[in-house]
């Protein structure tokens, strides 16, 4: 990997099943005085949960055009990848507190679709290419970098910091 990332093309991403959609785009407004949780969820009877967004109190600096002050709200978009596991986080202005940045945990068992191992010769088996899956995000125009401690937190569950907005993905090198 290059120090200042890959491009998208290099990246292979873990497929969703269509079967039980998340919402397109969730917008919610939170407080930065507290906790914030936002699950986005499958669209399925059980409510299987695709993300889970954890906002800290404080952990919001500047959104939507203005500095955001402790106890203050902001609104904050997520729109669901079509077909994978990523999301974009907005709006593109979000700055977050480095000491304090927010996390994301995502969770694929059900409809994630490992087959798309076989598109890489990389990968010799899915437990191969889930083992090296992580939480992606686009640092910059075109470069892709882990993100900050992304990492398996049990069976099919990805956890990692968000240090910046925009476009995130479970996928691993191709």
């Amino acid at each position: 990997m290059r120090p200042s990332g890959v491009a998208r093309a290099d990246l292979l991403a873990l497929a969703r099943l269509d079967s039980a959609n998340p919402p397109a785009m969730t917008t919610r407004l939170l407080s930065n005085k507290q906790l914030n949780t936002v699950r986005i969820v499958h669209t399925d009877g059980a409510q299987t949960l695709f993300a889970e967004f954890q906002f800290t109190a404080r952990s919001v600096l500047f959104a939507n055009g203005a500095t955001v002050c402790d106890s203050c709200n902001y609104t904050v978009t997520i729109a669901v990848a079509p077909g994978a596991y990523g999301f974009t986080l907005g709006p593109a202005d979000l700055l977050f507190r480095l000491s304090n940045t927010p996390t994301v945990t995502v969770q694929y068992a059900t409809y994630g679709d490992l087959s798309v191992y076989s598109q890489s010769p990389r990968y010799a088996t899915p437990a191969a290419f889930e083992q090296a899956l992580a939480l992606w995000y686009e640092r910059s125009a075109g470069s892709w970098v882990p993100g900050r401690n992304s990492a398996h937190t049990a069976p099919s569950t990805i956890a990692s910091a968000i240090d910046a907005p925009g476009p995130h993905l479970i996928a691993a090198l191709k």
